[in-house]
């Protein structure tokens, strides 16, 4: 496992940003993000994981699966292996963040899943004599 990963996001457009015919400026493919701007050269920069959530019909459309698949199940591997283990969430307001973190009922985010992925492991480690301990800490 790496010690540090980064990710990025692309959200679909807000009511706002589509009453204004905003336009997308990010493109992603594979683990490159482009940023776009007329009359400016294009800007690209490479991340461990660029997700393309901004348009769920699109076939580059990273789910909340997506995600937790390859951010989420490394956190439990590393826990049960007796890791410290963190996930930041960075950006501004209205960036996706709790989407990602959180998400919705119909599409759980990173720590409910996270969350479910540790507690049906400790239920089926099958071991009586074996503690877990668990903590949440908010800065």
């Amino acid at each position: 496992m790496a010690s540090v990963k980064v990710a990025v996001r692309v959200r679909p457009l807000n009511k706002r940003e589509r009453d204004m015919t905003a336009k997308v400026c990010i493109h992603m493919e594979g683990k490159k993000t482009t940023i776009s701007s007329p009359g400016v050269e294009d800007k690209d920069f490479s991340y461990d994981f660029s997700y393309w959530s901004a348009d769920s019909k699109d076939r580059h459309f990273a789910s909340q699966e997506q995600v937790f698949e390859d951010l989420g199940t490394d956190v439990i591997q590393s826990a049960f292996e007796g890791y410290n283990a963190c996930i930041f969430a960075y950006g501004q307001t209205g960036a996706g963040k709790s989407y990602s973190m959180m998400g919705q009922d119909s599409a759980p985010g990173l720590i409910p899943r996270i969350c479910q992925g540790l507690y049906s492991r400790m239920d089926s480690s099958g071991d009586d004599k074996t503690e877990f301990r668990t903590e949440v800490r908010y800065f």
